[in-house]
């Protein structure tokens, strides 16, 4: 079910029109009307939906070739080229894409999406000012179409970028949670687990993204423009790609070392209660088995002060010893300050 439609273009003058929210026929009129269309459709079930919508509109391309595609695709069928681009949403720790179709015919650029793809409808609210930009001779047609699909593409990969800024926060909150004095009942692993998953979905987007792009500036397609200039916005767009791909790596790095330090705290800590443990049971071992030994002599309720002091004195001297091992052990200090160097030097080493 189509959900919204509506159309923009320029027409024959030169001058931008919008028209939001119309049924399927009246954008097949306006089809006919001027320069440059663009439908930017809303639908239910982009796998559904977009055959009645493309068989509408006259264009033959079977859309389950581009939705077969991994996360993203390229058909050029000469007359027509076909795009499915991911969209990046996240939602209840979870991250995934829903996808986004762009055909271009002469003189029509069509978009489809389902709810996902808000971004493409407020890029077209500004339509006007957008359309007003591009040349207005007829035989400019496919410099028109190539440089309002590059600014289609840009407004997605920008979209897809923000939702990197939501799994970085999300991975602060989560180190924040786990060094704070209050804690909570949780799942650290599948935490971690999910925040590793939402990463490599982002990665696996952008570079599909990439690859589709690179495909576009390279593949030479019939409704491309040859104009270098304006191939060179999809130059732009691919170095923006590439440095979200390497900031999302870095992100990918960041969160695997929380991970080890976070680990490595967690188990110096029981290591270091571990310890206290054996220093108080040393302790408790040499006068339990020195009185042992003691209560096994005839007549030793007479020597109890005796037995006593040198209980009192073992304990003393087992826990100075015991304690000074595990000071050697450990260096100058039990405290949490081992710990810390020990992250920074983890940190560092990254």
């Amino acid at each position: 079910m189509i959900k919204a439609l509506s159309v923009a273009g320029l027409q024959t003058d030169g001058t931008p029109f919008k028209k939001p929210s119309i049924q399927l026929e009246e954008a097949i009129r306006e089809i006919s009307h001027g320069h440059l269309t663009w439908i930017e459709c809303v639908v239910d079930n982009i796998v559904s939906d977009t055959p009645t919508v493309l068989q509408n509109l006259g264009i033959t391309m079977d859309p389950s070739v581009l939705l077969s595609g991994y996360v993203s695709s390229y058909e050029d069928k000469e007359d027509t080229l076909g795009l499915m681009l991911p969209f990046v949403i996240t939602s209840a720790n979870k991250t995934q894409t829903s996808p986004l179709l762009i055909f271009l015919k002469k003189d029509l650029v069509v978009t489809i999406h389902d709810d996902y793809g808000g971004k493409i409808t407020r890029l077209y609210n500004y339509s006007g000012t957008l359309l007003r930009k591009l040349p207005k001779e007829p035989e400019q047609w496919t410099d028109r179409q190539t440089i309002l699909l590059a600014r289609i593409i840009d407004e997605l990969s920008e979209t897809n970028f923000s939702i990197l800024r939501l799994i970085v926060e999300r991975a602060e909150q989560f180190e924040i949670d786990l060094a704070g004095s209050r804690q909570v009942t949780r799942d650290i692993p599948l935490e971690l687990s999910d925040m590793k998953t939402s990463l490599l979905t982002f990665l696996n987007a952008v570079w599909a993204t990439y690859d589709t792009v690179h495909n576009l500036k390279y593949g030479d397609a019939e409704m491309v423009s040859d104009d270098e200039p304006i191939l060179a916005k999809f130059e732009v767009i691919l170095g923006r790609l590439d440095r979200q791909i390497q900031m999302s790596e870095n992100v990918m790095q960041m969160v695997a070392t929380g991970a080890n330090v976070i680990q490595t705290e967690v188990t110096n800590k029981v290591t270091i209660l571990i310890i206290w443990w054996t220093v108080a049971g040393t302790a408790e071992l040499v006068p339990n088995t020195i009185a042992t030994v003691f209560g096994l002599l005839p007549g030793h309720e007479q020597l109890f002060p005796w037995l006593l002091s040198t209980i009192v004195v073992s304990a003393g001297l087992a826990t100075v010893v015991a304690y000074l091992y595990v000071r050697r052990f450990f260096g100058h200090t039990l405290s949490m300050n081992k710990l810390r160097g020990l992250r920074k030097r983890l940190v560092r080493s990254h």
